[in-house]
């Protein structure tokens, strides 16, 4: 099949009219009945048709839906069908469902080319042959399913894993389940989701270039062990990139990394100085952390585009000199311009302003320490004064709102430390609230300028932060030294989209 046959199959499998699942149950904790459940509880209307042969389910329901012995006993032609039987019946749910003219699936169940024995591996050829003839694609198998907002009104879980996505802009594809899982989950508002698995069908290739195609996808996510057409990968990612950031995360680095990823998935990881020369020439943006993964896909989203400039110039604020001190030094080790404001020309007024402000003591330049002061209005006033001023294209600084998980983690030794807990958590809960609603409200009021807020705290998903996210307001949570990196590889992005437009301008 070739590929613009199975990019317009996979329009179908993205937006089905119905579905199928075969190896549906309701016994609690089996894969077939947590896909059931996923589906339901992600917004899918449309019908879904649960297929078990067993004679238990003759004229029963699971989860208040019909059960059907057989997918021609379902009473109108089905577009996507969920494999979850076990390995030995695979082939036949594939070979029953084009016998049917169903031509997408996604097949949940594990046991074919990440096995290594001769039967695992004939039973993998028969697969890809039986689906090839029948003109049928398909995600996986070993995979743990896909998700799709393509219909924001009708999405679609088909598949499991703890996780419950929004419709969104992001568009992922994890060789692993459960990175995908932990992307999602932190993320939440998806435009696709696939576990791709195997890949013995469907690669990741062709769910870039789908993706590459589609209009409401504004950034893309990619986490692989290896790839099946690299050449192929190259020149989707060259023009792509043009038009969305690609954030990759490479596994299967080491030797013994390779040999696990040939068992997990069966692909063959490469050398990282091979990817790393092709992601600098087609602007693909590389991540080294899972965390710093996840932070530049949000900045990809909430930061871009970076103004023209050959490096940023950064203001830096805070309530402590330590924090400010530390921030400087990880910013010009990414060549981020952490500006003088006496050379500055607006850079003078805005030490004027910022004294009239602050005790006598204060810095009186950039970063600005607001040496320890006690009235939090000021941070915002002081923000302003800055963005204002002109001299700074981002301006990164702490967040207050995780005042209140910091007081509620203190763990008092005496009756004294417990009374002091009690009296400080009223006044920072409602001061949290005022926090919070100014530090969105002065980003909103800057729409043309980029405000990173950093806090302490140490999840990725902190429910506090849920407010910015919303309004793609940049937070980073428990880890002062990814902020730096992250500009820098977004600035180098940026950097990469501005020289192919002027090359094309000049062609």
């Amino acid at each position: 099949m070739n590929i613009e046959e199975k990019l317009e199959l996979m329009k179908r499998m993205f937006n089905p009219k119905n579905i199928a699942i075969m190896g549906a149950t309701d016994k609690m904790m089996k894969i077939g009945s947590f896909v059931v459940m996923s589906v339901l509880s992600c917004g899918f209307t449309k019908k879904i048709y649960p297929i078990n042969p067993n004679p238990k389910y003759e004229k029963k329901k699971i989860f208040g839906i019909d059960v059907y012995p057989s997918l021609d006993k379902c009473p109108e032609p089905i577009d996507l069908v969920g494999i979850v039987v076990p390995p030995n019946a695979v082939v036949d749910s594939i070979k029953q469902a084009i016998e049917n003219d169903i031509r997408t699936a996604a097949i949940i169940t594990a046991g074919f080319g990440e096995v290594k024995t001769e039967d695992r591996q004939e039973e993998n050829k028969e697969l890809v042959n039986v689906a090839e003839k029948g003109g049928l694609i398909f995600v996986g198998p070993n995979s743990m399913g896909l998700y799709t907002s393509e219909d924001k009104t009708s999405p679609l879980h088909l598949g499991f894993g703890f996780m419950m996505p929004r419709p969104g802009n992001l568009s992922i594809v994890s060789q692993s389940g459960t990175i995908g899982t932990v992307l999602c989950s932190s993320l939440e508002k998806i435009r696709y989701f696939v576990s791709s698995g195997n890949e013995a069908s469907l690669t990741l290739e062709d769910y870039l270039e789908y993706y590459a195609q589609d209009k409401e996808t504004k950034a893309i996510a990619l986490f692989a062990e290896g790839l099946r057409a690299g050449s192929r990968f190259k020149d989707i990612c060259l023009e792509t990139t043009k038009k969305k950031p690609i954030i990759f995360l490479k596994a299967g680095l080491t030797k013994t990394g390779a040999r696990a990823a040939n068992s997990h998935t069966g692909s063959i990881a490469g050398s990282l100085n091979i990817y790393k020369s092709v992601f600098k020439q087609t602007g693909v943006i590389h991540a080294d952390s899972i965390m710093e993964f996840i932070y530049l896909i949000k900045g990809s989203q909430y930061l871009l585009p970076l103004p023209k400039n050959n490096r940023l110039r950064a203001g830096i604020i805070s309530g402590g000199g330590g924090f400010v001190v530390h921030l400087t030094d990880l910013c010009e080790k990414q060549g981020i311009n952490v500006i003088d404001l006496r050379t500055e020309p607006n850079g003078p007024k805005l030490i004027d302003d910022i004294s009239n402000l602050l005790p006598f003591y204060w810095s009186h330049n950039n970063p600005v320490d607001m040496v320890a002061t006690n009235d939090f209005t000021l941070y915002q006033k002081i923000i302003d004064l800055m963005l204002n001023s002109g001299c700074f294209d981002v301006i990164l600084t702490m967040t207050s709102a995780s005042f209140r998980e910091r007081i509620e983690s203190m763990k008092p030794m005496n009756e004294y430390g417990k009374r002091l807990k009690e009296m400080m958590l009223p006044v920072i809960s409602k001061r949290m609230n005022d926090t919070i609603e100014n530090e969105i409200n002065i980003c909103l009021k800057h729409p043309d300028k980029r405000i990173i807020y950093i806090s302490f705290g140490s999840s990725s998903n902190n429910p506090i932060y849920e407010k910015y996210d919303e309004n793609k307001i940049m937070v980073v949570e428990g880890d002062l030294e990814l902020t730096p990196i992250i500009l820098r590889k977004l600035q180098e992005y940026q950097k990469f989209v501005n020289s192919r437009a002027t090359s094309k301008n000049q062609d």
